[in-house]
């Protein structure tokens, strides 16, 4: 194989620059964007697993699914970021664009060391870098764990070409590393080590297995391990086999439908979405469609007859990188197609597409037509990916254009309801909750949605339903604490602790399920674990008066008044218009003899219902 021309060498680093400075440019206003709703909360908000380096933390990655995905590489960063930034969306905007572009370049030196051409390079990373599909993975912090993926996944193929041109232990042991690193960052770079041998294919128009054969191999092991892995996560978040009812032959058609409609979008990025829902029926266009992919499938084969290695290759690393996501072996989650799964795939679909058109207008002294041609096409995309970004700066940006795209979507109709509940917008959150649950009465998330709007609404009898409904479908760990809080409210103690319990059992973190715990058992008379729960909620979150009011509450059951006269202190001076709190106060100074006559005045004062028999013992006073 000849190296590059000195001559193409020499703008090298010009193109690595404009790399740098027109993704930065694209994905600019992403820097501000919030975190979203979707997958952000339960990733990296609330996920105590993620704030801290230490050895503890490093077992909880590898011990735990997250999101019901094995992702301990991918925690690692996350936790990283939380150690430079806390909570504060910017620094994980921030090394998702970096690692973005970093991808870009390592494949642009990946294609140079393929097939020689730097201009080819250029345009191929470009095209990937500001291809409006992958404003999912970029924009989106919840998919860091793709954009890390692919960069250890791109080190992992550069290492293979280096490796395969002169062998060597060095570059046998980084090749493994990084393969491994992709894995454990996420499950989908199980498709590596075919993938490599799709590389060599577009590099050399063929396989041999004289150099190949031990990194695939190795790879090949690992990679087994952590798909099985990843199998169970995926089934231990009850995301297996939660589609449609829909025969063989119709899950087939939907698999080609995916496999044809994401080139459609690589080519034309048009009608783009977060989501695409199942069809509710397979209507003709499924069978045409089918033909097209059986045409791509015939022309693939053609092109390796033909020895149209970059065409061959090419479509051989789509497919191999699209085909576990076809929902076609393994059936999971709530939507047929996502964008954001064409990240590495679509390096196999834009190769050919920049590389025959160049080189047929290289061939006949018109580069600059080529190179005018693809420097159109990447401003175009640029334009489109800038405008796309639209919808990450705001949450009701991101979810209206959701249902937009996708009205017959449960998960786009639950997601707006949601923001409109949380924006205390009752009427219109029932109404697009209500047609979540509609669309799909098999979606627990839209259960759970009905089950807090009812309880804010006031309606506990809905409520219990909704709650009931969610849990018969998924364990999902906030509909045991928000039944928990309901059981509470309406004095079913017992009930009540064993749905917070349940929620503990995952979410040891949530303070306010320990907080219901100890108020059940101070209720069954255990004042003495009442303290324990309300101590590690106050040490999880130290400013909510409740908690102390209720330690306060215990102490003063064990006589310990002076301990229960301090919680009662500082749960006023956290909160001056709670009345329970001046109430509880005054309870503690009668078992102590002091005056609590003020006290039960402000308690009034503030709206707490005083008991007759305590308002009477100040009548006059």
């Amino acid at each position: 194989m000849n190296s590059i021309p000195a001559s193409q060498a020499k703008g090298k680093w010009w193109h690595i620059a404009i790399i740098i400075v027109v993704v930065l440019a694209a994905y600019i206003r992403v820097f501000h964007a919030p975190f979203s709703t979707w997958d952000d909360q339960e990733q990296i908000v609330n996920n105590m697993d993620i704030r801290g380096l230490g050895w503890s933390n490093i077992v909880a990655w590898f011990s735990h699914f997250y999101i019901s995905e094995y992702q301990p590489v991918s925690m690692a960063g996350y936790a990283v970021d939380f150690a430079l930034g806390s909570s504060q969306p910017f620094v994980y905007h921030f090394t998702d664009i970096i690692l973005h572009i970093l991808n870009a370049v390592i494949l642009y030196c990946l294609i140079i060391k393929i097939q020689k051409n730097v201009t080819i390079a250029f345009f191929v990373a470009l095209i990937f870098a500001l291809h409006p599909v992958q404003t999912e993975n970029v924009s989106w912090v919840a998919e860091q764990k793709t954009v890390l993926c692919g960069s250890f996944y791109l080190l992992t193929l550069l290492s293979y070409v280096l490796y395969t041109t002169r062998p060597s232990t060095t570059k046998l042991i980084w090749m493994i590393l990084f393969g491994i690193a992709a894995m454990l960052s996420k499950a989908i770079a199980v498709t590596l080590p075919v993938t490599m041998i799709a590389v060599h294919f577009l590099m050399m128009g063929k396989f041999t297995w004289k150099r190949s054969w031990l990194p695939v191999i190795l790879l090949f092991l690992v990679s087994l391990v952590i798909g099985v892995v990843a199998i169970f996560g995926q089934a231990s978040g009850h995301w297996l086999n939660r589609h449609p009812n829909f025969n063989h032959w119709d899950t087939i058609l939907i698999a080609s439908q995916n496999y044809t409609q994401y080139i459609f979008h690589l080519i034309v990025p048009y009608h783009l979405s977060v989501i695409y829902p199942y069809p509710s029926v397979i209507g003709f266009v499924y069978y045409f469609i089918f033909a097209i992919t059986v045409a791509i499938i015939l022309l693939a084969v053609l092109a390796w007859r033909k020895k149209w290695h970059i065409l061959f290759g090419g479509i051989f690393f789509y497919t191999i990188n699209i085909v576990m996501l076809l929902q076609l072996f393994v059936q999971y989650g709530d939507y047929m197609m996502g964008d954001r799964f064409l990240y590495i795939a679509s390096i196999g679909i834009i190769l050919p597409l920049v590389y025959y058109p160049f080189n047929w207008l290289q061939e006949r002294k018109k580069q600059a037509v080529a190179i005018l041609l693809y420097t159109l096409v990447t401003l175009t995309l640029f334009v489109y990916t800038f405008i796309r970004n639209d919808i990450w700066l705001s949450e009701l940006n991101f979810l209206t254009s959701i249902l937009e795209d996708m009205p017959a979507s449960a998960v786009a109709q639950y997601s707006v309801g949601t923001l409109y509940l949380n924006n205390g917008d009752y009427a219109n959150a029932e109404t697009h909750i209500n047609e979540a649950v509609r669309l799909d009465t098999r979606n627990y998330k839209a259960w759970y949605d009905k089950g807090v709007l009812s309880m804010r609404e006031n309606n506990m009898q809905d409520a219990l339903i909704a709650f009931d409904n969610c849990l018969a479908l998924y364990p999902y760990p906030d509909a045991y604490f928000n039944r928990a809080m309901l059981y509470m409210i309406t004095n079913n103690i017992s009930l009540a602790l064993v749905d917070a319990e349940r929620d503990l059992l995952v979410q040891p973190g949530n303070a306010r399920a320990w907080y219901i715990k100890g108020y059940c058992v101070e209720q069954e008379g255990n004042p003495v674990l009442a303290i324990e729960c309300c101590n590690k909620a106050i040490a999880l979150e130290h400013n909510e008066p409740l908690f102390y009011i209720l330690r306060g509450q215990a102490y003063a059951k064990m006589n310990q008044c002076k301990e229960g006269l301090d919680d009662m202190n500082r749960a006023i001076i956290l909160d001056p218009s709670n009345g329970k709190a001046y109430y509880s106060r005054a309870v503690i100074k009668k078992q102590l003899g002091q005056d609590l006559c003020s006290d039960l005045h402000t308690a009034t004062a503030k709206g707490y219902n005083v008991p007759a028999e305590m308002a009477a013992a100040c009548n006059g006073k």
